[in-house]
């Protein structure tokens, strides 16, 4: 639809975090994303659903998401010393975890300055 942002919606997601070459203000730079753009796609779910996000890192460095303000078990809060090591460059970190809200919520990296450099994306859960 145009107006709208690119989106993914169901049960199964890949995210990519990586760099890429950006032009926002007249001048190129390299920045980093989220499946190449930023911000990085509106992601869609359902309350009550089961969800899995594959996340890989082409980073040279450790990276992680955040469910912004999401009820899930400590080892899917996406926060790297705390409830996890963070994902390594080149690996690959799976979150699964059941839906248990509804409402307009975002989604970060919790790692270094890569929220600000690009790394963050909307999500939209439906009411059941």
């Amino acid at each position: 639809n145009p107006g709208q942002p690119d989106g993914l919606s169901g049960t199964e997601f890949d995210l990519t975090i990586g760099e890429t070459q950006v032009n926002i203000t007249g001048n190129a730079r390299t920045a980093m994303t989220i499946n190449g753009g930023i911000p990085g796609p509106l992601l869609r779910w359902r309350e009550g659903d089961t969800v899995t996000l594959r996340v890989k890192n082409r980073l040279d460095e450790t990276t992680s998401i955040h469910w912004h303000g999401i009820i899930l078990p400590a080892n899917m809060d996406g926060v790297p010393g705390l409830s996890f090591d963070g994902i390594a460059p080149d690996g690959m970190y799976v979150y699964r975890f059941k839906v248990r809200q509804n409402g307009t919520y975002w989604y970060h990296s919790h790692s270094g300055l890569q929220e600000q450099s690009g790394v963050y994306g909307p999500l939209v859960i439906d009411a059941k």
